[in-house]
């Protein structure tokens, strides 16, 4: 659960009073709405942007699902990668927000992170071209991209290994990295991910998105497989 009732409400109260364009569109037992707009100004890589946004925000409510964001001003262009065709923002991979939310994140910290990030990288790479704080990919790639910033690694594959142990909650003391290092685990990334094996909500996470590029690598090499009994 990211919020429960009480939790949200105060969350979206603190968020109302920073961000005093917005405002509460409607509730129930299941989700908050707010509507209205935000005003970005930020300077980074020598760009500054001053600009305001007409935005509505759902805040799912004791439910594992995570706040989203409309683009209801139609300043996004359609065309733009990281925006889904209903409107909705791609902020960020689900599992770096939902880590951050299990570590302490609050829906002003959301906003500002994420959501205000997200409108000037879209203004940089409109002016530039380029995206100011790279891209993150799509899919499992994207998935992957994540837990290597997570897990501190840049090798895809030692970050698979170290997703497939922590899903299957292996871990013994003094063994070897699960990373295929040959190090002792707690000389490797034992420091970095031992959080992942011990917390229940941050191991979820981990093991839903070991399964879900363990499917899609299987249905890949079942392609494959396909692919060539078919030239022959």
């Amino acid at each position: 659960m990211i919020f429960d009732k009480k939790a949200g409400m105060q969350q979206v109260e603190e968020l109302l009073h920073l961000y005093t364009g917005l405002q509460l569109n409607s509730e129930n037992a299941d989700q908050t709405v707010l509507f209205g707009s935000i005003l970005v100004n930020r300077i980074s890589k020598e760009y500054t942007l001053y600009k305001e946004y007409q935005i509505e925000i759902i805040v799912p409510i004791s439910s594992n699902e995570l706040p989203y964001v409309i683009d209801v001003g139609h300043n996004i262009d359609e065309s733009y990668p990281h925006r889904y065709a209903d409107g909705r923002l791609c902020l960020e991979t689900d599992a770096s927000i939902r880590v951050r939310f299990i570590e302490g994140f609050s829906l002003s910290a959301w906003i500002s992170e994420y959501v205000e990030t997200y409108f000037f990288s879209y203004e940089y790479y409109r002016r530039y071209g380029d995206y100011p704080f790279g891209e993150r990919g799509h899919g499992i790639d994207g998935v992957l991209q994540t837990y290597e910033e997570l897990f501190k690694e840049p090798d895809v594959l030692k970050v698979y290994r170290l997703m497939a142990s922590i899903s299957s909650h292996r871990y013994r003391g003094h063994m070897l990295c699960p990373c295929g290092s040959g190090k002792k685990f707690r000389a490797c990334h034992g420091m970095t991910v031992m959080k992942y094996y011990r917390n229940d909500r941050l191991n979820t996470i981990v093991h839903e998105d070991y399964q879900m590029i363990r499917e899609a690598l299987e249905k890949y090499d079942e392609q494959q497989r396909n692919s060539k009994q078919a030239k022959r």
